[in-house]
């Protein structure tokens, strides 16, 4: 599939369901020495085949205007991880409400060979700082999805669906474990 029109189909699939709002989240996919992202202060719901920009893996613009503030987070991860060819950064309500709180996320069995355990949480840094950008690269260069501290979800996979899958299950991860831990509490 044709990277541009991926981002486009992407971003507005997780601002439909809901997994950001207004200007929050990006999208990114990888092809080669370029990466496709999605413009700064644009809403997911908006990106378009005119809109992309695509840079160098040292962030240079070859085409469109101003990419994404968080551009500095993906180059990162695609720096640590030369497998990944996409990566999906949501506000999704239900992890975001977890990265809020502070309390992890479990990896659910039987998806993506997320395997047991919790999902990684990046410390707090400023959105677009150069300190969460590195920090993230090097949180996930054993791993698919991070939490980032009172922030969001970022999701990377082999290739752009396979990312937005993560996230996805990575919601509905979150939104089962709030459902199951506020039913125990009900128990008498």
């Amino acid at each position: 599939m044709n990277p541009i029109r991926e981002v486009v189909d992407v971003s507005l699939h997780i601002y439909r369901t809901g997994l950001v709002s207004g200007i929050g989240g990006n999208v990114s996919a990888r092809m080669g020495d370029r990466v496709f992202i999605t413009p700064t202060m644009v809403p997911l719901g908006e990106v378009s085949l005119r809109n992309v920009v695509v840079v160098d893996l040292n962030g240079r613009v070859i085409r469109g205007g101003r990419p994404s503030s968080e551009l500095g987070l993906h180059l990162e991860v695609y720096r640590a991880r030369p497998d990944v060819g996409g990566i999906v950064h949501t506000h999704s309500p239900h992890a975001r409400a977890f990265s809020i709180a502070g309390v992890q996320i479990e990896k659910m069995e039987g998806f993506m060979g997320l395997g047991r355990g919790y999902i990684p949480m990046v410390p707090y840094h400023p959105p677009g700082s150069r300190e969460l950008a590195a920090e993230c690269g090097r949180v996930m260069v054993d791993e698919d999805a991070a939490i980032l501290e009172n922030h969001g979800v970022v999701c990377a996979g082999e290739g752009l669906r396979d990312a937005l899958l993560l996230a996805e299950f990575i919601e509905e991860s979150a939104r089962t474990q709030f459902i199951a831990e506020t039913l125990k509490s009900m128990k008498k």
